[in-house]
């Protein structure tokens, strides 16, 4: 369950479990104690003033008195009579018994005998049976016989409104509203405490987990990993988390190895720069102390100069190669080109020099055209850093390099094989020359001359053209590079 839901469901058992409760507690009351009282209110609503409910009441106590001793004039009431008389009292009655026209029995007041004066007359005095009501007085008489002996019952309700109603709702039902709104609120505060305590304990046991976690990180420690395996936001956040230190350790790992290269690129370029300035500083000082004295020598020493100078050139473009690697900064100018043409008149162009490098190159292509789209100047680096890397790390005098061109995958794609005869790569490094600095310098000779950048230019150059490059040990190293097809190529 999400923490959104369980916020939603507190929010609805907050309100409706006090209801449940106190609508059930109070069911209970009206069914158990509070059934007698509740008969009887709802007997006074249906009976305006209680006048037929107490009519009723009144005659019962007339057949308890119907047994009573009439012989003597003591009044001895039983349990019975006493409980009837309670009942009238609820209802707002109070009675006077005569035997004879004479006081046996009288719980009214003189106000409340003054006000049934004033309301039935003299009919209090003479009528056998008498039922009055004005305003808020109510009389019910009620004149029985026992051979010459006479008995009257007169019930008096001086406030009716109050004491049939206002007195029930007061002494009964405002009592019971307190205590089911004490009942209540006590109710509202468990539930929302107890609640508060659920939603408070998914909220904090993540965030504490989340917040150790984020303490571990700030101090270095990137293996740390929440444990939080529930469906829910928090789930998802701690998911996100793991994820974000898992890169970050990756970012580091990355980030250290990359500082460690750049660290022996500026070594390696610093060395190498260092060694063609000594050089040509040495033939400029033999210039002007006048070693060399004849002009063979002379010229001899502006070569060398040229050749060291041509050394410094080299790392130049190397530092500028690797910063626009480091600053993505290749903005291909790409058109449409047969690929097999392409790499016939750059063969034909640099044949000469890679014939002074001691290079023989065979080129062999499968029939048909290869339309691509191509930066021509910028896939020239390609060539020519493959070149330079097969010269750089031969171990013959003379090099062969093989290029292949054909197509593949249903012929939507143009390979091409770049192929010499050195010594390879070790197998482990053979995914990892691609990357900035790194340099397999144990498997090849010249340890130091590379700066660990040609091949990382040309997969970014290759990728850039939305290709790919790898490479393999075959016989030497050999580097495949796959292009898409373009253009007619693609219904041929």
């Amino acid at each position: 369950m999400t923490i959104r839901h369980k916020i939603r469901l507190s929010n609805l058992l907050m309100v409706f479990i006090p209801i449940l409760v106190t609508g059930a507690v109070i069911i209970i009351c009206m069914k158990t104690s509070w059934g007698g009282y509740w008969h009887t209110l709802e007997t006074m609503y249906k009976d305006e003033n209680g006048i037929q409910s107490a009519q009723g009441l009144i005659y019962t106590y007339k057949k308890e008195l119907w047994e009573r001793d009439w012989e003597t004039a003591v009044f001895d009431k039983n349990e019975k009579m006493n409980n009837l008389e309670l009942e009238l009292a609820n209802m707002g009655y109070y009675i006077l018994v005569k035997k004879n026209g004479e006081q046996l029995y009288s719980n009214i007041s003189e106000d409340d005998m003054e006000a049934a004066q004033a309301v039935a007359g003299s009919a209090l005095d003479t009528a056998k049976m008498l039922t009055a009501s004005r305003k808020s007085v109510s009389v019910i008489k009620y004149t029985f016989y026992r051979g010459d002996d006479s008995c009257s019952i007169i019930a008096v309700n001086n406030d009716h409104t109050d004491g049939n109603m206002k007195s029930y709702l007061q002494s009964y039902i405002l009592r019971y509203i307190f205590i089911f709104a004490f009942l209540y609120f006590v109710l509202i505060l468990l539930v929302n405490a107890t609640l508060s305590w659920w939603i408070s304990k998914s909220v904090l046991k993540p965030l504490e987990k989340l917040s150790f976690g984020a303490n571990e990180i700030r101090d270095g420690n990137l293996d740390v990993e929440i444990d939080y395996d529930k469906k829910d936001e928090f789930g998802k956040v701690c998911q996100d988390f793991n994820e974000m230190r898992e890169y970050l350790k990756q970012s580091v790992a990355q980030r250290m190895e990359y500082e460690e290269r750049r660290r022996d690129l500026i070594s390696g370029i610093s060395h190498d720069l260092r060694t063609p300035l000594t050089s040509i500083r040495g033939y400029l000082d033999g210039l002007l102390e006048g070693i060399a004295t004849t002009p063979q020598m002379r010229k001899r020493y502006l070569a060398a100069m040229k050749i060291r100078t041509s050394d410094l050139e080299r790392l130049v473009d190397s530092l500028s190669e690797y910063n626009r690697l480091e600053n993505s900064l290749y903005r291909c100018q790409m058109e449409q080109v047969d690929l097999k043409r392409y790499i016939e008149s750059y063969l034909r162009e640099n044949r000469g020099e890679a014939e002074k490098e001691n290079v023989n190159i065979d080129f062999s292509c499968q029939d048909g055209v290869y339309y691509v789209l191509l930066d021509t100047s910028e896939f020239k680096r390609v060539f020519d850093n493959l070149f330079t890397n097969t010269i750089k790390y031969r171990t013959k005098r003379k090099s062969q390099v093989s290029i292949r061109l054909r197509r593949t995958d249903n012929g939507i794609m143009a390979e091409l094989t770049f192929s010499d005869d050195g010594p390879g790569v070790p197998s482990e490094s053979l995914e990892r020359i691609f990357e900035s600095f790194y340099r397999a310098d144990a498997a090849r000779t010249h340890a130091g001359e590379g700066s660990g950048i040609g091949l990382a230019v040309v997969k970014e150059i290759v990728n850039s053209h939305g290709g790919t490059i790898r490479a393999e040990n075959r016989n030497g190293l050999t580097m495949i590079i796959r292009i898409p097809l373009k253009g007619e190529d693609m219904d041929e």
